[in-house]
Parts: structure tokens; sequence; C-alpha cells
């Protein structure tokens, strides 16, 4: 048996994910997975725009998750498809990221210094 996600990491990867849904994304993967997809693997013209957005998501949750979060988010979702979206879900994607990521990250730097639990620990 597995051991139960963390309430605060599902409310994040629920998050996540409902961000992906609203910027024309697979409802069920995440934002970070698809910015590291389209960042990393799939070739297109966007390659910037998709790197941008990950080094800021990456900002955000490396004081609990590390210097790499994407990378590891799309590792942790092997088999799920992942779309690039309009040119307006990407306008929304991004200002997505930008809204919740900014906020995001001095909440999770605060938060491991309150709960040093929290901190990410490379394994």
């Amino acid at each position: 048996m597995t051991k139960p996600m963390s309430w605060p990491l599902g409310v994040l990867i629920a998050i996540d994910q409902l961000g992906n849904a609203i910027a024309g994304g697979n409802p069920d993967a995440t934002v970070s997975a698809r910015c590291y997809y389209f960042a990393q693997i799939q070739v297109n013209m966007f390659k910037y725009y998709w790197k941008l957005l990950e080094l800021i998501i990456n900002f955000a949750f490396s004081p609990i998750h590390g210097p790499q979060h994407c990378k590891r988010a799309h590792k942790d979702e092997p088999h799920e498809e992942f779309y690039p979206g309009s040119d307006i879900t990407r306008a929304i994607l991004g200002i997505f990221v930008l809204l919740v990521c900014i906020p995001l990250s001095i909440l999770l730097r605060l938060a491991v210094l309150i709960i040093p639990g929290w901190r990410y620990k490379p394994e």
C-alpha cells in the first residue's frame, strides 16, 4: 500500500491540474509537466515561452520540491498526453502561472521557515 499524499501537496496538484484544464491542456496532467514537455522534449516554435514558464514554476516550487520540479512532475506523469493549446489558451496559461506562482513562491519560502519538515531534501 502506498503512503497517502499530504493535504498541502494534494491541494497544490489539484490547482495545477485545474490551471492546465482551464488553459486548454489535458485535465489529468499538471501545468508543470506540460511546461517541461514542451520546453525540453517536444520541439516547437514556442519553445522559449515554455522554458520561461518552466523557469518560473521551478523557482516557485524549489523550496518544497527542489530545483527540477517540472522535470519531476513530467516523470510522475509518464503516460499523459500534453496539448500545446491555442494562442489564447497559452496566454491564459501564462497569466495563470504568473498569478499563482509569484505569491506561491513567497508563501512556500515562508512555509519552510515555519515548518522546516516541508523543506526539500535531496534524495
